[in-house]
């Protein structure tokens, strides 16, 4: 494990209850790592099942928590990324109160700032979502 949630919020941008990882597990160049569990206090709860907005922000803070680590590495301060745009998502499960959802990122292009990742989570052995991102980073 790289960084757990107390060191999470010193280098993406959000901010409690809006806090959708729990821990960095990896980052490298070729993606990132995150691990994040369902509790009953997330805003995006319904009916005990974590809803899609939380596990696409998940993949979003994941790249962010992956980006900010390397900038932290590298730059001494961790570097800010916004999303561009977001395409081929696709919703197979979601997640229900208690679970931990482990997601992976892959960097699959970069231009200059600009990245294209695709964002895959999982939890007890079910795919829960993926997409392809457009990340610039300031």
């Amino acid at each position: 494990m790289i960084l757990e949630r107390n060191e999470i919020e010193k280098i993406i941008p959000q901010r409690a209850p809006f806090v959708m990882i729990d821990t960095l597990k990896q980052a490298d160049e070729t993606g990132f790592q995150s691990e994040f569990t369902a509790r009953a206090d997330n805003i995006f709860m319904k009916d005990n099942r974590l809803t899609e907005p939380a596990l696409i922000e998940n993949i979003a803070q994941t790249c962010a928590a992956g980006f900010g680590y390397l900038g932290s590495q590298t730059e001494g301060q961790p570097r800010i990324g916004y999303i561009g745009a977001i395409s081929r998502l696709t919703v197979h499960n979601l997640p229900s109160l208690g679970s931990t959802i482990s997601t992976h990122v892959t960097v699959l292009h970069q231009m200059g700032s600009i990245f294209l990742v695709k964002g895959e989570n999982e939890s007890e052995g079910k795919k829960l979502i993926s997409c392809e991102m457009k990340i610039a980073l300031a």
